[in-house]
């Protein structure tokens, strides 16, 4: 039996992985990126965690941070962790392609949302498509696999604008609906404004 805070400790142990091993390859300059790719890092802190309109940290804070691995052709690679409520925390692993047209920025690729540590989510495998018309920016997304259920196929639909109020400020204003194949899962909508 696992002991309490186990999952944090793993959750911790991850994160600084990651970073450490990152940090090290970009402070090394034999290990510099050549031309055709770029290796990153980030780290975040926020005062709640919210995953399309709904809070994963409980309205608490929570800590994340990841690597992404991009090419100069445009396919990437990447993980990204948070923590959430009750000590869990999340697992993401996730590649696609992104390029763009002379109007529009197109992103394309599966992300799988993993809960280690017996959290109350389930492990979901999505394919998503972003389509950015520099005035408006569309997100669809399906659901392939939900762990545990063979009703997996969830749709996520979002349309998102920015809207300058004045040198250097601006409000970005989101609609969203996530529609749920499972009857046991209420589908709904949200917005946003920040």
């Amino acid at each position: 039996m696992a002991r309490e805070g186990a999952p944090v400790m793993q959750y911790r142990k991850c994160l600084l992985a990651s970073l450490f091993v990152t940090s090290s390859l970009l402070a090394d300059p034999s290990h510099a990126a050549p031309a055709d790719y770029q290796l990153s890092a980030n780290f975040g802190v926020t005062s709640n965690y919210v995953w399309r309109g709904v809070s994963r940290s409980n309205n608490m804070a929570a800590a994340s941070g990841g690597v992404d691995y991009h090419r100069k052709k445009g396919g990437y690679a990447g993980v990204w962790s948070s923590s959430m409520a009750g000590g869990d925390y999340e697992l993401d692993f996730y590649g696609g392609y992104s390029g763009k047209t002379k109007s529009t920025k197109y992103d394309a690729g599966l992300i799988m949302y993993n809960y280690p540590g017996g959290s109350n989510y389930q492990d979901t495998t999505e394919a998503y498509l972003n389509m950015d018309f520099s005035v408006m920016t569309l997100q669809a997304a399906l659901t392939l696999n939900k762990q545990g259920t063979s009703q997996s196929n969830d749709i996520y639909l979002s349309a998102a604008t920015e809207v300058d109020l004045k040198k250097g400020l601006a409000l970005t204003l989101l609609l969203g609906t996530y529609q749920f194949d499972d009857p046991a899962y209420e589908s709904y909508v949200h917005v946003r404004a920040a």
